[in-house]
């Protein structure tokens, strides 16, 4: 991810580039274990339902997410910016 990151961007924004990178993933690993909990015990309750148990939940939640991530890899989101010419 990082080569990708590093080639999406001017050579002049890199430092921003990664420093929003690390930011966002800094706040996603503090949150994740707080919102895995919540969601496997939700799930522990919904063992018994009809629609949609909870083991099933899970899962469509981890699908999601795998999701959103294999969107990201496609081409509007890795479009380099046009490259201004030096006169």
């Amino acid at each position: 991810m990082c080569l990708l990151q590093n080639n999406a961007v001017r050579q002049d924004q890199r430092g921003t580039a990664n420093g929003i990178a690390t930011t966002g993933m800094s706040f996603f690993k503090a949150v994740a274990p707080v919102g895995a909990g919540i969601l496997f015990s939700w799930a522990q309750k919904r063992h018994d339902a009809t629609f949609f148990p909870g083991d099933q939940v899970v899962f469509l939640m981890l699908i999601l997410v795998q999701l959103c991530g294999l969107i990201s890899t496609f081409e509007p989101f890795l479009v380099l910016p046009p490259v201004e010419e030096c006169r």
